[in-house]
């Protein structure tokens, strides 16, 4: 299906059989056309649109083909993924993102003339302002995660990009979930537009759970799952307050995590991400904002520490665990409240099952009540205490854990 040079790529990573959506655009954008596709998270949406758009690239034309990210994380994250790939091909690459040197990034524009840009929106249109981009350069316009790109940039600016393309251009836009953006794509950017949506012919490994518990203990829960078999998860927020508040918390107990904050710098933030990547650790705290669209490998729960507002939240974080069809799980903590909100929020996309810890796994089966003795055992006589004990320090008396996150600068 790929070009000799990609193929060889592909068999070295042992990507041998293309997924679903990759085979499904593959043609429509390797001959031109703009297309609005939609595909469950984890299912190789990037190199689905990056590989035959690279096939289509030619050397020694700058800035031939952008990729829109709405992160720097996913932005970092894609040109990872592609590098391979551009460098089979004998082109170069650039990433434009806000957390990055700009000076150092303008170096790479003017000096090396990469053909293709990888870029956060605000770090593109400051370069695209100052005419280090021209929009007759632009042969594919790419934009990730099309529907969360609204919460990060304005909608007037892209859609005047589009419209101003040369009409042999093409636009790519490739998401989870509807927004405007796919819906209006035409409007926004004054063409036609091929859909292809993948999503109800695809299969998921990834289980929704619901975990009762009050607010009082779910700290105590979390600590308890990250116990369980093959736990190496992300546990979700709807506000960097929150997060905050919890981690002062875990920060007291054993439990291991790194947090994964906007207001942490990107050395940082990289850290987190390739530590839990590496199984150094096996908890992140994270809000949405910070890991949209992360693909990192084997996570297999994810955790939502409240019940999200929005469905596309929802499936959102979801997509973290069981990429490329793996087993995943989602588990949802809450009261009863909170399961009949939960049940009516996604009533139209999937099913949520109550589950219960059993030993080191969850389980759907509720766990009997333990029968009471009905014969007491007979009780030993207690032993005098020692009175030279009575006030001996407990040598293991617990002094408590520093919270470790706050212990390096930002």
């Amino acid at each position: 299906m790929y070009q000799e040079k990609i193929q060889a790529v592909l068999t070295r990573e042992h990507k041998t059989k293309p997924t679903l959506i990759q085979t499904e655009t593959y043609e429509a954008i390797l001959n031109g056309v703009s297309l609005v596709a939609l595909a469950k998270t984890g299912t190789g949406k990037t190199l689905a649109y990056s590989l035959p758009s690279l096939e289509r690239v030619e050397k020694g034309q700058p800035n031939q083909l952008v990729i829109f990210a709405p992160t720097t994380e996913l932005a970092v994250q894609i040109r990872h993924a592609i590098n391979p790939y551009i460098a089979a091909l004998g082109l170069s690459g650039v990433s434009l993102v806000g957390a990055g040197n700009r000076r150092r990034q303008e170096e790479v524009l003017k000096k090396k003339h990469p053909e293709v840009v990888v870029a956060t929106p605000g770090r593109f249109f400051d370069f695209f302002s100052s005419s280090r981009i021209k929009v007759k350069q632009i042969k594919t316009l790419i934009i990730d995660e099309a529907d969360d790109i609204l919460e990060f940039t304005k909608m007037e600016l892209l859609s005047s990009l589009g419209q101003n393309l040369p009409s042999s251009s093409q636009i790519l836009l490739f998401g989870a979930t509807d927004s405007q953006i796919t819906k209006n794509a035409e409007e926004l950017f004054a063409r036609q537009f091929l859909l292809i949506d993948v999503r109800n012919r695809q299969k998921s490994q990834v289980k929704h759970y619901f975990l009762q518990v009050d607010n009082a203990h779910k700290i105590d829960f979390l600590q308890k799952m990250t116990k369980l078999d093959s736990f190496k998860g992300i546990l979700f927020f709807d506000s960097n307050q929150t997060m905050l508040k919890v981690a002062g918390i875990l920060g007291h107990t054993k439990t291991k995590f790194q947090l994964l904050s906007n207001d942490f710098s990107k050395g940082r933030r990289e850290e987190a991400l390739r530590d839990l990547a590496l199984g150094r650790n096996k908890l992140l705290l994270a809000t949405d904002l910070a890991a949209r669209g992360l693909d990192i490998p084997d996570v297999t729960y994810v955790i939502n520490y409240d019940i999200p507002s929005e469905v596309n939240t929802y499936l959102h974080r979801a997509g973290r665990t069981g990429r490329m069809n793996k087993e995943g799980h989602v588990v949802t903590l809450g009261d009863d409240h909170d399961f009949r909100d939960l049940k009516t929020l996604l009533a139209d996309e999937l099913e949520v099952s109550r589950v219960y810890f059993a030993g080191y796994h969850l389980s759907e089966k509720k766990p009997e009540k333990k029968k009471k003795e009905q014969a007491e055992k007979p009780t030993a006589t207690p032993k005098p205490k020692d009175s030279k004990k009575k006030h001996k320090k407990r040598k293991n008396k617990n002094k408590g854990y520093h919270p470790h996150y706050l212990k390096v600068k930002k």
